[in-house]
């Protein structure tokens, strides 16, 4: 090895050698190397382990990303207001919505690094195949579709966050290049997130062999499910009036998309199910995909009659608590030790188990709501919910903050006065009654996986999907049936035998057969599942976007969590690109081809007392 390849190797990082030598033995390490920001240089690139080092890099850089990826995707939501006492005044200027472009939260610095990361892995992959043997084009293949699909992720955060970006697909060395490029439209950013996808997403990995990899890196499934995001995202976007106009039936074929990609990896994960059912038999008999329902493998939290092919109790301790469960399709990897889930500690200070920089509107969760069947629910969640407790930690009645514990937690346990409901249903009485009590992971291990996508992401991406094309009842049927699997693992007292209140604590279909009924019932639903874990804003954006305007999501959903100056605040909504970010003031000092905003281009200030 020549004397510049091995300082371009120091480079890179000292985690990075540890691995050559351990030849990738580990899974864990794999996924939890810490990268350089450095980026490699050409002479870098001599075999597959160079390769398989700047993949993991990869997968890594997401990790450190965590904080950001959840903040723009739940700070401007309803979901989040700042603390009681906390005085930082680039959240509440966030919230209020001024949004200054020289706020570090715009910075995309760390997404476009992690897209030139997956560039050098595709400008050098090829390369590699002619000059190691033991490297055939076939083990390429799989590894050029974790990047291009990890590229179009970032793409897809961005656009989401940012609206118009620039997409790159070559690589770049910092030393040699400069980064100016323009941005695109939304809608040419998202053709070309969708043409890479569609391009890889039967080249993808379907088993890695271990769980860990299963879930941690990018394999069919969560090739197929990012691509019925990005579908239900375009679908939305052009079924506007003004949009129809503009690109004609495009949204309805998109949301059928939406609905094959999602159909396919239920399917995948219906399979897999039976496969490790027959495999370590739990069915005397065994059983086939055919017997099974999607609900027959979402994890239960309850064992009821009717569950006759569940094998798990616990749903929150198998997603969150452990990680890597059965229901996970993409998560990030964190060990703890040498890598963290950073998004802890601005939900919860773990030193002083007090509430973060960042916590729950009061206006959501401080209260349960008499029944599900309100299309603009009273409160969040029901007093039967266990979401509400695994979601929210509450300490008191008194409580003034209620902070978001979602992956503090590692167990979470249900009570009724002494009774333990993990091993028997909730009681018919008033939420009052109820409490939970939390097992925390030690605060010197911030351990708990992020998770990114899991099997209730597409079951509600189907449902969203069905609520805007369904013209019949058996068309509503399937879509409500999927919110209420989900929505039944969570209440399980709605739908007990002995709860008599069961006609207003269960989903009723008749209230939700329609276009706008379905619609509400998935917001409400996705509200309830993702809470805290950076999707609600681009739920709301969507949303927006498909009604053609903000009043909707002003009125119905974000207006609740605002007592003071309302109608400024709307008045800085009232455009749908205010929904998206300013763009950082340093690179548009960098980079002379940008444009900024048009809505963030002044500072103003949230005293103007505009009418919405």
């Amino acid at each position: 090895m020549n004397n510049k390849k091995q300082y371009i190797r120091k480079v890179f990082g000292v985690a990075t050698m540890a691995l050559l030598m351990s030849n990738l033995c580990s899974c864990e390490d794999f996924l939890t190397i810490t990268p350089s920001n450095q980026i490699v240089e050409e002479d870098f690139w001599e075999d597959k382990t160079d390769l398989q080092n700047v993949v993991a890099a990869c997968y890594t850089k997401y990790t450190k990303m965590i904080p950001n990826l959840v903040k723009w995707g739940e700070l401007r939501s309803d979901n989040i207001i700042q603390p009681s006492g906390d005085n930082n005044v680039e959240v509440r200027n966030i919230l209020n919505a001024n949004l200054l472009p020289n706020y570090k939260l715009f910075d995309w610095t760390d997404l476009y690094n992690e897209i030139n990361f997956c560039n050098k892995v595709l400008a050098h992959g090829e390369e590699i195949v002619k000059k190691d043997e033991s490297f055939t084009y076939g083990a390429w293949e799989p590894i050029k579709a974790e990047a291009i699909t990890l590229r179009a992720l970032s793409h897809f955060y961005l656009l989401r966050t940012w609206g118009e970006v620039p997409y790159i697909t070559v690589d770049y060395n910092n030393s040699k290049q400069e980064f100016i490029v323009p941005q695109l439209t939304q809608e040419a950013v998202l053709d070309s997130i969708i043409e890479d996808l569609e391009s890889v997403k039967d080249i993808a990995m379907k088993d890695y062999g271990n769980t860990v990899w299963n879930k941690g890196r990018i394999t069919k499934k969560s090739v197929y499910t990012i691509l019925a995001d990005v579908y239900l995202w375009r679908a939305s976007k052009n079924a506007s009036p003004d949009s129809v106009a503009i690109y004609g039936n495009q949204s309805v074929e998109d949301y059928k998309k939406c609905i094959e990609c999602c159909d396919w990896v239920m399917n995948e994960m219906k399979q897999d199910y039976v496969d490790y059912i027959n495999k370590n038999g739990y069915i005397l008999g065994g059983i086939k995909k055919e017997d099974l329902t999607i609900n027959d493998i979402l994890i239960k939290n309850v064992i009821e009659d009717d569950d006759k092919y569940s094998i798990y109790r616990g749903s929150y301790d198998y997603i969150f608590g452990d990680g890597n469960s059965f229901e996970s399709i993409f998560e990030l990897q964190i060990d703890g030790l040498k890598n963290g889930n950073g998004i802890n500690s601005a939900y919860w200070n773990a030193q002083n188990e007090t509430v973060g920089s960042l916590t729950s509107a009061e206006a959501l969760v401080s209260s349960t709501s008499d029944s599900p069947n309100e299309l603009i629910p009273s409160a969040l969640f029901t007093k039967t919910d266990y979401r509400r407790w695994e979601t929210i930690y509450f300490s008191s009645a008194s409580q003034i903050n209620f902070p978001i514990y979602k992956y503090q937690s590692r167990t979470t346990t249900q009570t009724n006065g002494s009774t333990s409901s993990s091993s028997s249903v909730l009681q018919d009485n008033t939420s009052s009654n109820f409490s939970c009590t939390y097992s925390s992971r030690p605060q010197s291990n911030n351990n708990g996986n992020f998770l990114l996508y899991r099997l209730s992401d597409v079951m509600l991406m189907k449902a969203e999907a069905i609520s805007q094309i369904a013209e019949t009842d058996s068309m509503f049927r399937v879509g409500f049936d999927l919110c209420r699997d989900i929505f039944r693992r969570n209440n399980p007292y709605a739908y007990a035998t002995n709860n008599t209140k069961a006609e207003t604590d269960s989903l009723n279909f008749e209230l939700f057969n329609s276009k706008e009924g379905l619609e509400a019932l998935v917001m409400a639903e996705r509200h309830r599942e993702f809470f805290g874990e950076g999707k609600r804003w681009f739920d709301l954006v969507r949303y927006a976007q498909r009604k053609g305007g903000t009043y909707d999501m002003l009125n119905k959903y974000l207006g609740k969590k605002y007592t003071d100056n309302k109608n400024a605040i709307y008045a800085k909504l009232h455009k749908l690109q205010s929904l998206f970010s300013p763009v950082f003031l340093d690179e548009m000092k960098k980079n002379p081809l940008l444009h900024q905003n048009s809505v963030w281009i002044t500072n103003e200030s949230t005293s103007k007392t505009d009418e919405l």
